[in-house]
């Protein structure tokens, strides 16, 4: 059954409106009578069927019961911004393999610092690309995308981590302590956040990772090879994935 994603679930009727009405007429062409899974991006859901089709909207209403798919777990990723576009393909292999929340962050080394309007830009993009991989995994909820602030300014918002909240942080120059190590000390823990942190190009700084350290992150090592950022966050998140699933 093609899923969507609406602003609002409560009411029997449901208006579908903009680039979602529009993806549902020209692209999944959809007509009227079709059942749809409906999902609000905060984790409930309902089967709706289509009844109109307006130039600007779609109407539908509600076939069943709102549902919700609540998660015990909770995966965040603070990633620092990688050069060019890579940070697209993080968004939404991050959400293909279920993260939560994702960070996006400037540190010693990172090169890419958009500011002001294409900030902006940035995180409607990120939203956007956050929402369409979610329909297509078939997912119940949609990632938040934070605002870009600094490494330091974040770990202070962090400090001191919640009971059962284990930040990870990726560093090439961790000798020995393995992803899959910590996991399996961690994965019979009920209720637990998992926060991954990926450097920037260049990795993190040697005063950037004592202040990590301080703030109670763990570092592990992803073996011999130095990855790029993206392949970095991809292969921890898959971890963590085969790790619960």
């Amino acid at each position: 059954m093609k899923r969507i994603f609406v602003a609002d679930l409560n009411a029997p009727e449901v208006t579908i409106t903009g680039g979602d009405a529009n993806h549902l007429a020209r692209s999944l062409r959809a007509k009227r009578g079709d059942k749809l899974t409906a999902v609000d991006g905060f984790g409930n859901c309902a089967i709706i069927e289509l009844i109109n089709f307006d130039k600007e909207k779609i109407t539908a209403r509600r076939l069943s019961e709102l549902q919700r798919v609540a998660s015990e777990e909770k995966i965040i990723l603070a990633d620092c911004l990688p050069k060019q576009n890579r940070f697209d393909t993080i968004i939404e292999k991050a959400t293909e393999l279920g993260v939560d929340k994702i960070e996006p962050l400037i540190s010693d080394r990172t090169i890419a610092r958009p500011g002001g309007q294409r900030e902006q830009a940035k995180i409607e993009r990120w939203n956007k690309i956050a929402k369409e991989a979610a329909e297509q995994c078939a997912r119940d909820t949609i990632p938040t995308i934070g605002n870009i602030r600094n490494l330091d300014n974040w770990l202070k918002e962090i400090s001191p981590l919640p009971e059962k909240t284990l930040l990870l942080f990726c560093w090439e120059k961790e000798p020995s302590r393995t992803v899959r190590e910590v996991l399996s000390r961690y994965v019979d823990t009920d209720g637990k956040k998992i926060i991954v942190l990926i450097g920037p190009e260049g990795g993190f700084t040697d005063r950037e990772v004592r202040e990590i350290k301080l703030a109670g992150g763990v570092s592990v090592t992803l073996g011999k090879r130095v990855l790029k950022t993206d392949t970095a966050a991809i292969s921890v998140l898959a971890m963590i994935n085969y790790a619960f699933m």
